[in-house]
């Protein structure tokens, strides 16, 4: 019998590959969806898989128990700093938004043209680059000075230049069905999709629902606090609603999910804080990030790695073939081997307002280096331009393992690791 089947076999090989083979390739070539969660002005500890012992959000907590989960992630301390990493993939010194808004106020004429030009120059615009890929791209939620069609998305929903949105703040807050529908457009002309999701929560207004905010009544440390508990548990159920919906129209094992915060908040202190929003501690600029894609990435929790908003874009451009310039500093997350052999990340702080768009030193307050466990502060050349944008009057070095709330100044005692 083996010597008759050897020479059938011959024969039915390359049958077997002209029918195998493009099966594979068809499957293999198929591209996933990729959805960028970003949510607003969210503080490290506030999630249930963080910790927190008050804060309910169980619809992230599976999301992150599903996934590729870092949860020393950082960011710029400011939203319009942050995202403009995401979008081009760099510092702010290279893309050059350092602030929120330009130094003379916001209603400063041709203000919101002269940001436009300042990202748009820039090598990479993500968006663009993965709409060049073939994907329809859809824009939700905050994004600076721009319109979506503007950084290259083929759908959105802010349609005027506004500060930090415009329309494209009502989801979340108003329901979910602008992304349902945009989805529902993709499947009709078989395209993948991108969406970039930023709702605008839980940032102020902290005005959460009444059945929501009854559960925190009462049981926070200030009125305050209960309310923006209160918004993180919102944000959370817009999540699970997104999840559900993705579930149900067999969509969740071929869309990956992206999360991070833009930045920081500190709850106890709202705005009398001056080591959250807008400063380089690690209420500022530390966030969890995570990848989702069932069967693709590992689901695995890791709180010693270091992940980095930069991250994001070269992931996101890896994902969906987008074209990378090559020289992005992001590492792709679903490579966890790579971000264990990196050891340092960095962040940059600036003033609220931009002094200057060609010259980001004339509002630097303050460098940050984290190597590995430590991190070292150096302030700038300037001082913070917001009461509560603290800062260290002198370098500090801090031990994150011992100390991650940055409680203990260890820079005169380890001149060496300073240096």
């Amino acid at each position: 019998m083996q010597l008759c089947a050897a020479p059938m076999m011959k024969k039915l090989i390359p049958l077997l590959a002209a029918i195998v083979v493009p099966c594979l390739s068809a499957v293999g070539a198929e591209k996933p969806n990729v959805i960028l969660i970003i949510s607003d002005d969210q503080g490290f500890p506030d999630y249930s898989f963080m910790g927190h012992e008050r804060i309910k959000t169980p619809h992230i907590d599976k999301m992150a128990k599903e996934s590729l989960l870092y949860t020393r992630g950082y960011v710029m301390p400011v939203c319009s700093p942050s995202l403009a990493s995401l979008l081009t993939g760099k510092l702010p010194h290279e893309h050059g938004i350092t602030g929120n808004d330009l130094s003379g106020g916001r209603s400063k004429s041709g203000h919101r043209e002269l940001l436009k030009k300042q990202l748009l120059s820039n090598s990479v615009i993500m968006p663009k680059a993965v709409t060049d890929a073939g994907y329809l791209t859809f824009q939700t939620g905050k994004i600076w000075n721009v319109k979506y069609d503007d950084v290259g998305f083929t759908h959105g929903m802010t349609d005027t230049a506004g500060r930090h949105g415009d329309a494209g703040l009502k989801i979340g807050r108003s329901g979910m069905k602008p992304i349902y529908d945009f989805i529902e457009t993709a499947k009709a002309e078989d395209k993948p999709f991108f969406i970039w999701h930023a709702p605008f929560l839980p940032h102020t207004p902290h005005n959460p629902p009444k059945a929501i905010f009854a559960k925190y009544k009462g049981k926070g440390p200030t009125p305050a606090a209960e309310k923006y508990y209160a918004m993180c548990e919102w944000f959370d159920n817009t999540c699970g609603e997104l999840d559900e919906y993705l579930e149900k129209n067999g969509l969740k094992e071929n869309t990956v999910i992206l999360y991070l915060a833009d930045n920081g908040w500190d709850a106890e202190f709202a705005h009398k804080r001056d080591r959250a929003k807008l400063s380089p501690y690690e209420l500022g600029v530390r966030t969890p990030m995570f990848v989702r894609w069932p069967g693709k990435v590992e689901p695995a929790r890791d709180d010693e790695t270091l992940a980095h908003i930069t991250d994001f874009t070269s992931t996101i451009l890896d994902l969906t073939g987008a074209k990378n310039p090559g020289d992005l500093p992001g590492l792709n997350l679903t490579d966890r081997e790579a971000l264990k052999k990196r050891s340092t990340v960095f962040v940059e702080a600036y003033t609220h307002d931009m002094a200057d768009l060609a010259a980001p030193e004339k509002s630097l307050i303050s460098h940050v280096v984290v190597d590995g466990w430590w991190k070292l502060i150096v302030p700038g050349p300037v001082k913070p331009d917001r009461s509560f944008s603290g800062v260290p009057d002198k370098i500090a070095l801090f031990d994150l393992k011992a100390d991650p709330l940055e409680k203990t100044n260890l820079a005169e005692a380890n001149p060496d690791v300073v240096a």
